[in-house]
């Protein structure tokens, strides 16, 4: 070790002596050393952001979970409230009398609205899946049969059921159970996740897979294409951003945990139905723009730390010299 450092005293002394070969050497060796250490920087950084969005990934969609799961179960509470009372259970048990069902139910309703305050609605099917009453200020009743998985799986099993589905041009959360009669559901409609997140400075969309939808029924609802595959039904959409979106791949995005372009931020992943078969996909975005958004912050710190770490390198090599 002591022969080698010795070697190079002599090898820039030797340097010293002829000054154009010195300043060469001297300035390619700053060069290279500038040019290493903005590499590695940018490389260090690129992978730092890229480990951070992907953590957003998890901790966003966590977050959402929760709230989805909060809401559910908060339906179910209210499912049960309602099967344990006495009044309620004789009031759905009135053959061939809807229109004294359909006012407990609404009395019923009113009262929810005064506790919660959430748009809950409230409604009965027969055991052949017809709607026969329903809370909502504008119910959707026909003679005609839904053909909807919860109803089928409630009445084959006889047990209680709930999870996220598409149902007369809306995406609900749902709790189902089975009575004497048919079918009791509690639902909300997953609209109010938009009005969550909005007040967050972020951008919430559920997508339906077309295949998956009968479309002549659709074209009754409020309803956008979005690229070649998916629909937005959602009643509160961000047009903006919908457009920006709709030529994507989603597949791609779940798979590559987010995808950051010019203009948003966007994380994604499966929407689930109540069989756990993926029926569309679930989006939250945020705009890069925004001054707090994390893309612009995450942007600020990484070129924050790469300039200074340049202005570092350059004083060091200067005092070398």
């Amino acid at each position: 070790m002591f022969s080698m450092i010795l070697k190079l005293q002599a090898l820039f002394e030797r340097l010293k002596k002829h000054k154009a070969l010195w300043f060469t050497t001297i300035t390619a060796i700053a060069f290279f050393g500038i040019v290493g250490t903005l590499y590695y920087l940018n490389s260090m950084t690129h992978r730092a952001t890229k480990n951070l969005y992907e953590a957003t990934n998890t901790s966003y969609f966590n977050d959402l979970d929760t709230k989805i799961g909060d809401s559910i179960y908060n339906l179910e509470i209210i499912g049960s409230m309602l099967l344990s009372n006495p009044e309620f259970i004789a009031a759905i048990n009135l053959q061939n009398n809807t229109s004294a069902m359909m006012e407990k139910l609404n009395t019923l309703d009113a009262n929810l609205q005064i506790i919660a305050k959430n748009s809950i609605v409230i409604e009965l099917y027969t055991k052949n899946f017809v709607k026969i009453a329903s809370s909502s200020a504008t119910p959707v009743l026909t003679t005609e049969a839904y053909d909807l998985d919860s109803l089928r799986k409630v009445v084959a099993t006889n047990q209680p059921l709930s999870g996220i589905e598409y149902q007369d041009g809306q995406v609900f959360l749902k709790a189902l159970y089975p009575t004497t009669n048919g079918i009791l559901e509690i639902k909300r409609s997953a609209d109010f996740l938009y009005d969550v997140y909005q007040a967050n400075g972020k951008i919430f969309q559920i997508l339906l897979d077309r295949d998956l939808l009968e479309m002549k029924k659709l074209q009754t609802f409020k309803h956008q294409k979005i690229g070649k595959n998916e629909i937005s039904v959602q009643a509160k959409a961000d047009s903006a951003f919908l457009s920006k979106i709709a030529e994507l791949d989603f597949e791609k995005i779940i798979a590559d945990k987010y995808l950051l372009s010019d203009d948003y931020f966007i994380l994604a992943k499966p929407l689930l139905n109540v069989d756990g078969k993926k029926v569309g996909v679930i989006i939250v975005g945020e705009s890069i723009t925004k001054e707090n958004s994390l893309p612009k912050m995450t942007k600020k710190i990484s070129t924050g730390l790469t300039t200074a770490a340049l202005g570092l390198v350059v004083a060091l090599l200067i005092l070398m010299i």
